[in-house]
């Protein structure tokens, strides 16, 4: 019986990645948000059953997907997506904390975009990354009013190429914390078990973060436009957005001190995190929190 119930559940957890998938490409505006549904069928196996079932599935699904949209929309379905649905199945199953799962399953994700990328390079020849860079610039040389309005528009997508390797770590830090979260909220309600994961007003880095930090610093300064330079500007972003993160979670616990509204405590969130100058000091005030813990503070008083 229990043979005949994974069977039934692959079948149509498979079919639904499929699903998923195709909608994910096709719908135009609503694709990307139907996107992260797609590691959630294969995830949701893995937890309920285990990681045979879930590769099987996914297999299942790839080739549907390359039946119906050929070789390299099967690939990113497996590897974009179905990958990161069995390894958020294990460690869920194996019951790692939050912070290990956004940890590992952030490497994943990682892992599974440069793998794609280099399937993609080797079927078609071309850097998906270096061509939409190469349309980017084109877009900004031949659009007049662009140049006018963004005078460091160049500049910009000098940067971009820069940091592009920290770009990849925070949209895989992003995909992972957006399945999670989906995938968690989801699976409570048909009855599976998840991790507990602490209020955002109570999210607080470890100490290495800083460190990692003021090395990047280091790098910057010792390195210059060498290598070590370029390593040390994007370990820079990555640990500035983490800062923002963490200064954005100290002012929405003193939010909840005054302000009962869940919308308006939002709200004002987003008004900082949009305006330059507040999402400057917010990332600093982060850096600061690290090491002296404001929350820990004010208990105290």
């Amino acid at each position: 019986m229990r043979n005949v119930r994974s069977t039934v559940e692959g079948a149509f957890f498979a079919a639904l990645t499929v699903i998923l998938y195709l909608a994910s490409i096709y719908l135009p505006v609503l694709g990307i948000l139907v996107s992260f549904l797609c590691p959630l069928p294969v995830m949701f196996l893995v937890i309920r059953w285990d990681a045979r079932l879930g590769i099987l599935a996914s297999c299942v699904a790839s080739l549907l997907v390359f039946a119906l949209a050929g070789f390299l929309q099967a690939m990113t379905c497996l590897l974009g997506f179905s990958l990161l649905g069995i390894a958020m199945g294990l460690t869920v199953k194996r019951g790692y904390d939050f912070p290990e799962i956004l940890l590992v399953n952030t490497l994943v994700s990682l892992f599974s975009k440069f793998v794609l990328l280099g399937v993609v390079l080797l079927a078609t020849g071309k850097n998906p990354l270096t061509e939409n860079l190469l349309l980017l610039e084109e877009t900004v040389r031949r659009t007049p009013w662009v140049g006018q309005n963004l005078p460091g528009a160049g500049d910009l997508v000098s940067l971009i190429k820069l940091v592009m390797p920290a770009l990849l770590i925070v949209a895989s830090l992003f995909d992972t914390g957006c399945n999670f979260l989906l995938g968690r909220w989801i699976g409570k309600r048909i009855g599976l078990a998840f991790p507990e994961v602490p209020p955002f007003s109570e999210w607080r880095l470890p100490r290495s973060v800083f460190w990692a930090f003021v090395l990047g610093w280091v790098f910057i300064l010792f390195g210059g436009t060498s290598l070590l330079g370029r390593i040390g500007v994007n370990v820079q972003v990555v640990t500035q957005l983490l800062f923002l993160l963490e200064g954005l979670s100290l002012v929405y616990y003193f939010l909840e001190k005054y302000i009962r509204s869940r919308a308006v405590r939002v709200a004002i969130l987003v008004f900082l995190l949009f305006q330059p100058l507040f999402s400057f000091l917010l990332s600093w005030l982060g850096v600061f929190d690290v090491f002296i813990d404001f929350r820990k503070l004010r208990s105290k008083q």
